[in-house]
């Protein structure tokens, strides 16, 4: 009889430190937040529509042992915006007068045969390190002007996204987005709904 009142006062005490709750462990790492897994944010779409007269022919070094044939540049920025070393831009372009990227936008930096010779325009961006604006440049490998007339009234079309990082943290795309069709659908992006990108008077300063 002891033996079994013995087992039984065990077995209720191992049910009764089972149920009770321990300490509370110490606090996990915190998780990625929103779609991005960047904070919850999304690219922001601003479209500029640059004639091509506004485009200015400049020469300017990449660095100081390399010297860039002629390139035919214009800059932009948005207002309220300043683009910094964490952002993410993704630049798309389309043209269409010289048999070049026909209706639909061309990710950036992009090599358009021109006039069926083997010289080639080759379209590119960049962000200005003291400002944050948006250089965009088009340029021919023997240095001769990208088109007939670069004074004619026709545009060319950019659509700039920009993804805003952190303080501590580049921004970045999920892994799989390689088309801007594929980024817009992702994000649920609305053209309609793009605040237009401002373009403005190229300064000599701006380039080294």
């Amino acid at each position: 009889m002891i033996k079994k009142i013995l087992l039984l006062s065990i077995a209720v005490l191992t049910l009764a430190a089972c149920s009770k709750e321990g300490e509370r462990g110490p606090r996990g790492y915190d998780g990625l937040n929103g779609r991005d897994g960047l904070n919850g944010s999304t690219p922001q779409l601003f479209p500029f529509d640059i004639p091509v007269r506004d485009f200015s022919m400049q020469t300017y070094y990449e660095d100081a042992s390399q010297l860039y044939n002629n390139a035919w540049v214009a800059l932009g920025n948005i207002n309220g915006m300043t683009i910094n070393e964490n952002d993410l831009v993704m630049v798309f372009m389309h043209q269409t007068t010289d048999g070049g990227p026909d209706n639909y936008f061309q990710a950036l930096p992009y090599n358009d045969y021109f006039d069926g010779t083997n010289n080639f325009n080759h379209y590119s961006y960049g962000i200005l390190d003291n400002n944050g604006d948006i250089l965009f440049s088009i340029r021919r490998n023997d240095g001769t002007q990208p088109f007939d007339d670069m004074n004619a009234s026709w545009t060319i079309q950019y659509n700039v996204y920009v993804l805003k990082g952190t303080a501590g943290r580049k921004a970045k795309l999920p892994q799989g987005i390689q088309t801007e069709k594929e980024l817009r659908t992702f994000y649920n992006i609305q053209p309609n709904k793009a605040q237009k990108g401002q373009v403005h008077s190229f300064e000599k300063d701006f380039l080294h």
